[in-house]
């Protein structure tokens, strides 16, 4: 085995493999944003990774170590992380067992170059560094970028996924270690880079899988985005129809008003002319329509599903200031104020009738920031990643669709439940 009797090279090698593996799982993982959490997390599993990993070489030995090392390294390891990190239990066991792999091929690479151009030491120490800091750059960089738009559309799906990254990593892990060392395996380097081979193809065909699967949930949500766009063109030309209507019959009631009111004058009777003048003003209070915002598109939408939570009897409360330019397309926007109203008009419809409310207001400076909130029935769980929690079947596509659209925009949002309000909260 190359350097064996050197056992301070063997602890390099060990660290550089553990924790450059922990560098590529962190470099494409999307981390909760308690920093302190995280860092106590990673903190306790390095002072225990190498603790452990000085007594178990000192008393079993290297190979003893190596064929211990995914229960007592890996999987501690897989575990920590995820209490780390804002995911799902089958993407990241996906994710992790996926870098542990591709960790094996680096480590194994760089040890079968070394032996097979009998390089130094230092060559080798300075080529498995460098070959683990590439892999950091190359997945921060790139993969940190694509990975999360086609993980995020199918939570199940990886769970069934998971078991291809596991599978492999055993029976590369029994290959190199069973019966003996791979370094003293002739006829390893060929199974070895084989079976790469054969995972390479597996792992192409599953993420063109999921390409194809993550472009026909963008196709589906253009297509809603295009169908609120025609709907609130459609709406706005209705709009502007009947307002041509309406300024010609108020011109019409105006002009018999003033013809009254002249008729009136003529007799001196001013008490009449002011109830006329009254009763006019009062009839176009109650004519005017609802007006929330410039964008047509949106204003459609408020006036829509604000509408329906008016019919089923609950209370608006709204401060909307608005801009005319909004930060985002406003299809993209009004799909997330209609999926979030949509979810409000829903709670508020199972509480009694002097119960229901829905506040909404927006700001636009120093950042555009809206906030729906409603009271609720029952109990609502917010899971860990801070999402509310739906076991109900139907129910839960309205805040994946806005947690979409914030990922998609880089907003924050954050869900709260408070003295049995719902808050929902998006700064752009």
């Amino acid at each position: 085995m190359i350097f064996d009797d050197n056992a301070a090279y063997q602890t390099y090698r060990i660290f550089v493999a553990i924790f450059g593996t922990l560098g590529m799982v962190v470099a494409t993982s999307p981390m909760k944003k308690n920093y302190k959490r995280n860092l106590l997390f990673l903190g306790g599993y390095a002072i225990y990774t190498i603790v452990f990993t000085f007594f178990s070489m000192h008393f079993w030995g290297f190979l003893s170590f190596l064929r211990s090392v995914i229960l007592t390294i890996s999987l501690p390891g897989v575990i920590m992380i995820y209490m780390t990190a804002d995911t799902s239990v089958s993407k990241h066991i996906f994710k992790c067992l996926s870098q542990l792999l591709l960790s094996l091929y680096l480590l194994i690479s760089v040890t079968l170059l070394n032996t097979l151009f009998k390089g130094t030491l230092l060559s080798n120490a300075i080529l498995l560094l460098s070959a683990y800091l590439a892999a950091i750059a190359l997945e921060f960089f790139v993969l940190r970028r694509v990975f999360p738009d086609i993980a995020g559309i199918n939570t199940q799906g990886f769970g069934i996924l998971a078991l291809i990254p596991i599978a492999f990593f055993l029976f590369v892990m029994t290959l190199a270690l069973y019966p003996v060392h791979y370094t003293q395996n002739p006829a390893f380097p060929l199974l070895f880079y084989l079976s790469g081979a054969v995972i390479a193809i597996i792992y192409y065909a599953v993420f063109q899988y999921l390409r194809t699967q993550y472009q026909y949930q963008i196709d589906e949500q253009n297509r809603e985005i295009l169908k609120i766009q025609i709907q609130g063109i459609k709406k706005h030309v209705e709009d502007t129809k009947r307002n041509a209507k309406e300024v010609k019959l108020i011109w019409q009631d105006t002009h018999k008003m003033l013809s009254g009111i002249a008729s009136l004058a003529k007799e001196g009777n001013a008490k009449a002319i002011l109830e006329l003048v009254s009763e006019s003003t009062e009839l176009n209070r109650q004519s005017t329509p609802t007006y929330y915002c410039s964008d047509p598109i949106l204003n459609a939408t408020l006036t829509a599903y604000l509408g329906q939570a008016l019919d089923l009897g609950i209370t608006i409360e709204h401060h909307l200031a608005i801009p005319e330019n909004l930060p985002v397309d406003s299809a993209e926007l009004s799909i997330c104020f209609a999926n979030a109203l949509e979810n409000a008009t829903k709670a508020c419809a199972e509480l009694p009738e002097n119960e229901r409310k829905i506040i909404i207001r927006c700001i636009y400076k120093p950042a555009f920031m809206f906030e729906i909130a409603n009271p609720y029935k029952g109990q609502i769980t917010l899971g860990r990643n801070g999402l509310p929690t739906s076991t109900r079947t139907g129910h839960g596509t309205g805040t994946r669709s806005i947690i979409a659209f914030c990922e998609k925009h880089n907003a924050f949002y954050d869900f709260s439940t408070e003295g049995g309000w719902f808050k929902l909260v998006i700064t752009l």
